[in-house]
């Protein structure tokens, strides 16, 4: 040890052993000790879970919750300490009590604090939650010190000799049926030697008229999970995608998945709520996210473009359908192209444009545009025949002029 070699450096001989034996005669440690602390009726319940075995082959977790003053006591088994089970559980004791306490004393599990701190604990998503629904503080125990919780692990221990050993279960449905029966009638009906009282007595008596009001309604039990948000602007939760502004695009996103809601979060901020989907391989798709030439080319579907141009006359949704069937992937940027020319043109311009154009069985946006940038819509046209002549097969006439104009002429220079 450090003294020693320090002494022996200075003249002291003597052995480790016997300068041991001196420091422990001379300056004895003190023994550990603990306080008896005396906590008010519904003020606080102690949480943990224990391991205690396997059923059917799997792990299986005893979840208890013990209230402070009382020591009247809830058990549940559980196969997961996942988030949901978690909740669950506390719930489930909740309603057992009646009521619930103004503090949870809790351990440093996962699924209750994320990340243990002696002053400022961070913690989990799903448990704050339920902590606000319910109307309860989350205080979570020091690290490493079982002392701390004493209550519930006096519990754990009774557990353990009473429900546990020597029993043998089919399922977990029994287990808890056995545990539920034990803390109402049976544990809670002996007399606890620190209190002196039956735990049932005291509870009925002091505490239960002290805890907190069950809230209406149920708590819609939410999964917080991370996801990535992908170059098509969606992030997947259980085989679904669901759409967020471009902005976001690359970046992590917090996910809350509720019972009817999924809900994207960037820094503790909402940015976006979708209604949840329950199939699989499902797109919910908000046109909004997206940046407006993309919205632009999603909303403009061959479809949208014929109901454009039928709004706008009837040789535009003629124009506009004979270049949709040509089925090219250009064929509607082309038609698209069309309906956006009566933004500079106006629908009475465009539409004797098109009448024009199909006079002359031509199609093209470059000539649609050359009529309208030269002024030839505002030349009279003359009807021509519906029969083909021999020197223009291809001017085949597909309407009668009457349904577009009552007086059209046609120049031939």
């Amino acid at each position: 040890m450090q003294i020693h070699r320090i002494l022996s450096d200075n003249g002291l001989v003597s052995s480790r052993r016997s300068l041991s034996r001196y420091i422990e005669r001379h300056f004895p440690s003190l023994p550990k000790a603990t306080v008896h602390l005396l906590t008010k009726p519904g003020h606080e319940a102690q949480v943990d879970y224990a391991f205690v075995g396997f059923i059917n082959n799997k792990k299986t977790y005893a979840f208890i919750m013990t209230l402070s003053h009382s020591r009247y006591r809830y058990v549940e088994f559980v196969h997961s300490q996942n988030q949901q089970s978690w909740a669950q559980s506390h719930i489930n004791a909740f309603h057992f009590f009646g009521g619930v306490p103004n503090c949870i004393l809790l351990d440093n599990l996962k699924s209750g604090i994320i990340k243990a701190h002696i002053y400022d604990p961070t913690v989990n998503e799903t448990y704050a939650e339920l902590s606000r629904f319910y109307d309860f503080i989350a205080d979570p125990a020091k690290a490493r010190t079982p002392e701390h919780k004493g209550k519930v692990e006096r519990s754990v221990q009774l557990v353990k000799e009473q429900v546990i050993a020597g029993i043998t279960y089919d399922d977990l449905a029994s287990m808890n049926a056995f545990a539920r029966d034990w803390c109402a009638n049976k544990v809670s009906h002996v007399i606890c030697s620190t209190t002196g009282e039956k735990p049932i007595d005291v509870f009925k008596n002091e505490e239960f008229n002290l805890l907190n009001p069950l809230p209406a309604g149920a708590f819609d039990m939410p999964i917080w999970m991370d996801a990535q948000v992908h170059r098509d602007h969606h992030f997947v939760v259980a085989g679904n995608f669901y759409s967020v502004p471009t902005i976001h695009i690359g970046t992590k996103v917090k996910i809350r998945v509720g019972l009817k809601t999924v809900q994207a979060y960037v820094n503790h901020a909402l940015i976006k709520t979708h209604i949840r989907n329950y199939g699989r391989g499902q797109w919910e798709t908000d046109p909004n996210d997206y940046h407006n030439s993309a919205k632009y080319y999603l909303e403009n579907t061959a479809g949208v473009c014929i109901e454009a141009a039928k709004a706008i006359g009837q040789a535009t949704e003629e124009m506009v359908t004979k270049v949709l069937a040509e089925g090219s992937r250009t064929s509607l940027r082309k038609a698209q192209a069309i309906i956006r020319l009566v933004e500079e043109y106006g629908n009475e311009r465009l539409e004797n444009a098109c009448l024009r154009a199909i006079l002359f069985d031509n199609y093209t946006h470059q000539s649609l545009k050359k009529i309208l940038t030269e002024g030839l819509d505002k030349k009279d046209t003359r009807t021509f025949s519906t029969k083909r002549s021999a020197n223009h097969e291809n001017f085949a006439y597909i309407r009668a002029a009457s349904d577009y104009s009552s007086t059209m002429e046609a120049h031939y220079e």
